[in-house]
């Protein structure tokens, strides 16, 4: 996927795109959401949903292509007790983790854009397009969970016995639609999937640790929440407490109010279109 997004950028840079750059800055307001071990598959679950918002730039190439940066903060959770699998239920883990997310990536309009083209009795305005996006950014998170009524910071304790990092980097892509409001204002929604090369997001990947003993007496409760003890020695340690094959996802959804700050370069005198 890397050697695709820089084949993708190197063909982009030897354009010759001058006539039509302009450069836009905007706000983003949606929701945030996360699949991994504790949500294997429900997008758009709505206890997961938290709300979500960020900065983004965009210098336009062309009419079909832009480069972008963006800046997200978002939330993300998941819960056993909300699976309808028995195995999550039995487990009954839970965590939650505010997400900062610094991204840059490039877009492609599949339809030609340019919101400098005014209404006219000779030409028909840009109003929108469908878009795609990829990119590369990276993300700190930090899982977190409730016991007794106080909270725990759980990347510290190594509740599989394993040291992660809370920092990590991620490949957004995603889908969207831009709409023509005025010459320097555009909506768009998007919906944008992120694969990690993390599966600690939740604080959850492979197995308990084989010796408790090794463990304080917190991190022991943390570890380990199953509703019943159900390895062949009468304990979980040891055994399976999640799927090391899959890495964690996150997502973003909402729609972006951007202005563009560059003036039109074909405006005249007479151009009904004010700016």
């Amino acid at each position: 996927m890397m050697k695709l997004l820089l084949a993708i950028l190197f063909s982009i840079i030897t354009i010759n795109v001058y006539s039509q750059r302009y450069f836009e800055i905007g706000a983003f307001g949606g929701i945030s959401y996360y699949n991994g071990d504790l949500n294997p598959s429900q997008h758009l679950k709505p206890s997961n949903n938290h709300l979500a918002v960020g900065l983004i730039a965009r210098q336009v190439l062309n009419s079909r292509w832009a480069l972008r940066g963006s800046l997200n903060i978002g939330n993300l959770s998941g819960s056993d007790s909300e699976s309808n699998d028995p195995f999550q239920q039995q487990r009954n883990l839970s965590f939650y983790t505010r997400i900062y997310e610094l991204s840059a990536g490039i877009e492609f309009n599949f339809r030609k854009f340019n919101p400098f083209n005014p209404p006219s009795a000779f030409r028909q305005a840009d109003i929108f397009t469908p878009f795609v996006f990829i990119g590369i950014g990276g993300f700190y998170f930090n899982p977190k969970t409730e016991l007794d009524g106080n909270e725990y910071e759980l990347q510290p304790l190594k509740t599989e016995g394993e040291e992660y990092s809370r920092i990590g980097v991620s490949i957004p892509f995603g889908v969207g639609c831009k709409l023509r409001v005025s010459q320097r204002t555009l909506v768009s929604f998007e919906y944008g999937l992120r694969q990690t090369f993390t599966d600690y997001i939740d604080d959850v990947s492979s197995v308990y640790p084989e010796n408790p003993n090794e463990l304080n007496q917190t991190t022991r409760k943390l570890s380990d929440r199953s509703v019943m003890q159900q390895g062949s020695d009468g304990s979980n340690w040891g055994t399976q407490r999640g799927n090391s094959k899959t890495t964690d996802w996150y997502s973003f959804v909402g729609v972006t109010l951007t202005f563009n700050l560059t003036v039109n370069p074909h405006r005249c005198h007479f151009n009904q279109d004010k700016l």
